[in-house]
């Protein structure tokens, strides 16, 4: 089966990330409730959405726009410092030194990040497609489910990535993809690489993927990381959800 997602190449120092191309007929915004279980502080972030800190045990709402139509993306900052202004810096996850996350932007990584799509036209115009990416790292666990009745789907990945991360793939602001580090086409996904299952062979895929067997953990990781519920689903994103 075709994949929905495909790789954007950025730049040869930014990880791919994914691209969902979508179409809005009939589409109906979801809610979002993204929450912080962390025992420390972060700062949500959502493209779009923009951004905002929370402490432990807050949550923040989001209502989608139903005309967005590119891939959305959430996920938590980590080690904050913002000005009045609202400019600052974050050791991991940070949206071009901005509080208030301005659609399109950059986020510093290592990142996990939450990511969604609605409604992709065809015989696909009633269907979300969610997913936890690893593909920019990995700095905060993360879950992230549906809340409406009638899809049951959640997808978590609580495990203690950064205190097992390799050596090499180790960062500050959390656990880097090996892309990042090494930059290289089979790492990245480019050219004629990462073009069928067995790429999930890489070690460090492997790594990320035995950890949080239900993450995007390599592009075109289709068949195990990316989940569907029907279009007008609400969802909730929690930072540092339990482990059982």
């Amino acid at each position: 089966m075709m994949s929905f997602f495909r790789i954007l190449s950025l730049s040869s120092s930014i990880l791919p990330t994914l691209y969902l191309s979508l179409a809005f007929t009939g589409v109906h915004a979801a809610l979002f409730e993204i929450q912080n279980n962390c025992s420390y502080t972060v700062w949500a972030a959502a493209d779009p959405g923009g951004g905002r800190e929370l402490r432990q045990g807050q949550s923040w709402f989001l209502n989608t726009d139903p005309n967005f139509d590119d891939i959305g993306r959430i996920w938590a900052r980590t080690n904050c410092n913002f000005n009045a202004n609202g400019t600052g810096k974050c050791e991991s996850g940070d949206c071009d030194g901005l509080l208030y996350c301005v659609s399109r932007g950059t986020s510093t990584t290592p990142v996990t990040l939450a990511e969604y799509g609605f409604g992709s036209g065809g015989s696909h115009k009633s269907t979300d497609f969610f997913d936890i990416s690893l593909v920019d790292g990995f700095n905060v666990p993360m879950e992230f489910r549906a809340t409406t009745t009638g899809c049951n789907k959640a997808i978590k990945c609580a495990a203690d990535i950064n205190r097992l991360c390799p050596t090499e793939l180790r960062d500050p602001g959390g656990c880097n993809h090996p892309c990042t580090v090494f930059n290289t086409d089979n790492l990245c996904c480019r050219g004629s690489f990462c073009t069928t299952p067995e790429t999930s062979a890489s070690a460090y895929f492997k790594f990320f993927k035995d950890l949080c067997p239900n993450a995007y953990s390599y592009a075109l990781d289709n068949a195990n990381g990316t989940f569907t519920c029907p279009s007008g689903t609400d969802y909730k994103v929690v930072f540092c959800p339990p482990t059982t």
